[in-house]
């Protein structure tokens, strides 16, 4: 590759930036002043409301007004490997929770930042694109909690509908005895990664040591010719030339208002900064996602009895589950360095042939997110991450972590060449819960977010399970065939807590946290280990855990919204983004979300 040809790349890119930004973004249905009544408003373009406003649409006899309150996300996010260059920019809201009091000890003011997309495409917009469906039990679990209708039986059709299988993993198109492939005919793309060395040795080595639980799925993700392929390109990009589908940018959805119980209006900010009251002739659907969906709800007078008093927010009705049952997954980075040159590095991704490559083919690194696979065992999982970089100028201000605990967790984090990856071991099922409040009652102020991480002891447990199964990963012949070696993080706070006996670990509360890195390599050596006790892997999780990006729950189906989504004791107003879910799903719930705005849309159009 010559330098000339590295230059001509460059300057392609380069066009190829200006002229996305000039002319793709340029679509009729987006206005700049709304008409005074529509018959959907739909509060937020993410996931679920693109999906919602352009079914909705299909009706040219409705008129539908899609609201959001950023802009259109830039070239570069179009990329699958770069998520995260979004996040803490413009188009992300990076919420930051309340200090926490069982987990983050590692993070600046014990404080988790919080992803949450703001612009065209919402959170689906900076995510990994990661694809799956959950397991069935989880939404088992949602019946018993009194959500009903929304099995994964009720879902299939609409998994079909738009990703034309009900499969997180599949090797073939799934095609009918007709000929018809449903996967062909689907909105939303789905593509495998199979020529990554490291899902190979991770399923390999995930096969020969298998249990009856063991389940493990290759990275499945929504893309489409090398570039992310999200709900906003799917359902909202061929709708928004509808003459009766207009769409507000830098517009946010402020409160409803109320007449005997029935939403009549929804007041809106135009560029943040003029009041405007938009009318209804059906229904107001809240697809904010699960921290400014409640925010919206408590300022209209729907929430908890005590804290519309305090407020004094006039209440129209109470309901204290509005805010409450937040659940979130959270993600422990274990480094493990290896000798084999098959990892994602930033050494490679910044030459002139990837950027070719990805360019000219929609192939190479740039094409695809750097997740290898997954592996599940009872409600732990093992997530390998293929990112052999942990770049502490990239990562560490994303992740909110304090230097020292950084370089502790990532012991390569000035090098850009370092073959690796990461094992990013979580619980699929936490049952920690938190909240979503108001500090006050003003539009503009965060709402409070307190997720409680960790605080039931039975999470850290689990994540445990989920580390000493990486741990044995590791051991195994295909991993160790490419030199695979953990580097277990060694964070001054929990130094204490290597190699002490069970009558020490009773009394560990009573130790001092505080011991010099020396002391702490003589016990090792001395010791003649390389595994942690569980006592250790405790401190280490609640020292450097962090957010798995899935807020969710904050609006509950059975509790907050009926089974048709609706809000309960009140007409008019519906609920679709992440915040319904009542209980988690096993790690990935961007697709579901999408299965479930197409049954909701489905119900509406019947009139259900």
């Amino acid at each position: 590759m010559t330098i000339y040809t590295y230059v001509l790349g460059v300057v392609f890119a380069c066009l190829s930036y200006v002229l996305y930004q000039r002319y793709a973004n340029v679509y009729s249905s987006i206005i700049k002043k709304p008409e005074k009544r529509y018959d959907y408003i739909i509060v937020g373009a993410g996931t679920s409301g693109c999906v919602l406003a352009s079914r909705l649409s299909e009706d040219p006899n409705t008129k539908v007004l899609l609201i959001e309150a950023g802009e259109q996300m830039g070239y570069f996010t179009r990329m699958p490997l770069t998520p995260t260059a979004a996040q803490q920019g413009p188009n992300d809201w990076s919420v930051r929770t309340v200090p926490q009091r069982y987990s983050s000890f590692g993070l600046w003011r014990q404080t988790q930042i919080l992803p949450r997309g703001k612009g065209l495409g919402g959170s689906g917009q900076i995510n990994f694109l990661l694809h799956g469906s959950g397991s069935p039990r989880d939404y088992e679990k949602w019946s018993q909690l009194g959500f009903e209708g929304w099995t994964f039986e009720d879902l299939k059709p609409y998994f079909l509908k738009a990703f034309g299988t009900t499969e997180s993993e599949f090797d073939t198109e799934p095609c009918y005895e007709d000929g018809f492939c449903p996967k062909s005919m689907a909105p939303m793309k789905l593509v495998q990664n199979h020529r990554d060395e490291l899902m190979t040795s991770f399923k390999e080595a995930s096969r020969q040591t298998k249990t009856k639980s063991t389940k493990f799925q290759k990275a499945t993700a929504t893309i489409k010719d090398g570039v992310r392929h999200v709900s906003f390109d799917a359902y909202l990009k061929p709708a928004l030339q509808r003459d009766n589908l207009h769409v507000l940018l830098n517009t946010q959805g402020i409160s409803i208002r109320f007449e005997n119980k029935k939403a009549v209006s929804l007041y809106i900010l135009l560029n943040h900064r003029y009041l405007n009251n938009v009318f209804i002739n059906k229904d107001i659907i809240i697809c904010a996602g699960a921290i400014k969906t409640p925010q919206i709800l408590m300022l209209s007078g729907i929430g908890p009895k005590d804290l519309l008093q305090k407020l004094k927010i006039k209440p129209v009705v109470v309901n204290e589950h509005v805010g409450r049952n937040l659940h979130d997954h959270m993600n422990f980075p274990l480094y493990v360095s290896i000798q084999k040159p098959i990892s994602v590095t930033l050494a490679k991704v910044f030459t002139a042939t990837t950027v070719w490559e990805y360019l000219w083919k929609g192939e190479g690194l740039l094409s695809f997110p750097p997740v290898a696979g997954v592996e599940y065992q009872n409600q732990s999982a093992v997530m390998l991450f293929s990112m052999g970089t942990s770049s502490e100028r990239l990562l560490r201000d994303l992740s909110n972590y304090k230097p020292q605990v950084f370089r502790a967790t990532f012991p390569f984090h000035n090098s850009t060449r370092k073959e690796g990856f990461m094992f990013l071991s979580t619980c699929t099922q936490p049952i920690s819960r938190g909240s979503v409040s108001l500090a006050d009652a003003n539009t503009k102020s965060p709402p409070l977010v307190d997720p409680r991480y960790l605080k039931r002891f039975e999470d850290v447990r689990c994540m445990i399970q989920a580390i000493r199964r990486a741990e044995q990963l590791v051991s195994t012949k295909p991993f160790q065939d490419v030199g695979a070696k953990i580097h277990w993080p060694r964070p001054e706070r929990c130094l204490t807590f290597w190699n002490y006996t069970s009558e020490d670990q009773r009394s560990r509360k009573r130790l001092r946290l505080q011991q010099k890195q020396q002391k702490f390599e003589r016990k090792i050596k001395s010791a003649k280990i390389n595994t942690p006790p569980d006592t250790y892997l405790e401190c280490l999780i609640r020292e450097v855990a962090v957010t798995g990006h899935h807020v969710a729950g904050t609006c509950s189906g059975g509790t907050v919204v009926d089974d048709q989504l609706q809000l309960k004791s009140v007409s008019g107003v519906r609920i679709m983004d992440a915040s319904v879910l009542p209980a988690p799903l096993s790690l990935y719930p961007n697709s579901v979300l999408i299965a479930m705005a197409e049954k909701l849309s489905e119900m509406m159009r019947n009139n259900i």
